[in-house]
């Protein structure tokens, strides 16, 4: 049997952009429902390293990046989130790209996070553990870290309140009124009726944007890391996150002693839009040879688990809160690329504001 919903906004997607996009929403005393057939946090996210730092070298999102960490910093809107690991955050890139980066630290700065720059010499005495050519600079953010995602994308649940509603099920289109005006989402549940859709769902997005006429061109991208235990804990019980320009790899601390999480970014796209909780011996080796150039303790150390997932990408630019003008009411929030958890207060605030527009109007 299906049944109708009726809401101020429907949701398509329950990673942490559509969950902090919803607390927002609720917090502003709008009505929402959440529509994912995985349930909350139950695609991408749960498969993120859970990385937060305020410096994005790209300089995409500098100004969302330094906003997202400020509020991981305060525990969320209202002090219930889980607290920052505060380890700190090394993102290694070479001096031409530094200098090319210096509007993003200066945005880092701006919004009042502390950074330093360390050479190769600095970062081996800071970091014994890591291990780093001589052409290669660091960015440390000393109050940065990482977070348990899962637990982080629940508090914000909570915080939603019983104003929003998690629909367990599949979005099939979306629905519109006469003069190109959205009406909901249809699902496999039944209707949700709402003046403001936002779709946050990734590559998942595409179709249901094409249901209603707008192009929004999306693809998945193969995504992952291992868990590998190391024999001497000691030498890495100061780790930071580490963000590696120059290889495309990352690795943190877990959270069992002389465990260590590592990934490496990966160039397969197409890849199905799914979470295994293993890692095939293939990509494990993958990862391994590169992260041991960074963490020498890495190459022999032994594997103990890990995920293979997806992200989303978008192929015409980095990720974007769009509102769209038809059909109105209609907002997309995708394409982060992997690196959506640090900046999900922001872009949740953001899509909030024009998702609320969209209502009013």
């Amino acid at each position: 049997m299906t049944t109708a919903l009726t809401a101020d906004v429907a949701i398509v997607g329950g990673g942490i952009i559509g969950l902090a996009t919803a607390e927002r929403l609720t917090a502003h005393g709008a009505s929402v429902v959440l529509i994912d057939d995985t349930g909350a946090t139950g695609g991408a996210t749960s498969a993120s390293g859970g990385l937060v730092r305020a410096f994005e070298p790209t300089g995409a999102h500098a100004a969302w990046a330094a906003e997202g960490c400020a509020r991981y910093q305060r525990r969320g809107w209202h002090g219930t989130w889980p607290e920052l690991r505060e380890h700190g955050s090394l993102t290694l890139l070479d001096r031409d790209a530094l200098v090319r980066a210096g509007a993003a630290l200066e945005a880092a700065h701006a919004a009042g996070h502390e950074t330093v720059v360390l050479d190769s010499g600095e970062i081996a005495r800071t970091f014994p553990g890591l291990a780093v050519p001589e052409h290669l600079l660091g960015v440390l953010e000393p109050r940065a870290g990482w977070l348990p995602v899962t637990a982080v994308a629940r508090a914000v649940l909570r915080d939603a309140g019983s104003t929003l509603r998690l629909l367990t099920a599949r979005a099939t289109a979306l629905l519109t009124r006469p003069l190109s005006r959205i009406r909901g989402v249809r699902t496999t549940s039944g209707p949700v009726y709402a003046d403001a859709v936002l779709l946050a769902a990734g590559a998942e997005s595409e179709p249901l944007a094409a249901s209603v006429g707008v192009r929004l061109p999306m693809r998945t991208r193969a995504v992952g890391y291992c868990l590998f235990r190391c024999e001497d804990a000691a030498s890495l019980a100061n780790l930071p996150t580490v963000v590696d320009g120059s290889t495309g790899a990352w690795l943190r601390r877990w959270d069992t002693d002389g465990v260590v999480l590592a990934g490496v970014s990966s160039t397969r796209t197409g890849v199905p839009a799914t979470v295994r909780r293993t890692v095939p011996a293939a990509e494990e080796q993958r990862v391994r040879s590169v992260v041991r150039h960074r963490c020498p303790q890495l190459s022999g150390a032994r594997a103990v688990g890990g995920v293979a997932a997806y992200d989303a990408l978008t192929p015409d630019g980095p990720g974007a809160v769009t509102s769209w003008p038809h059909p109105r009411g209609l907002v997309t929030a995708v394409g982060w690329n992997g690196g959506g958890f640090k900046l999900a207060p922001a872009v949740g605030r953001h899509a909030a504001d024009e998702l609320l527009k969209a209502v009013a109007r």
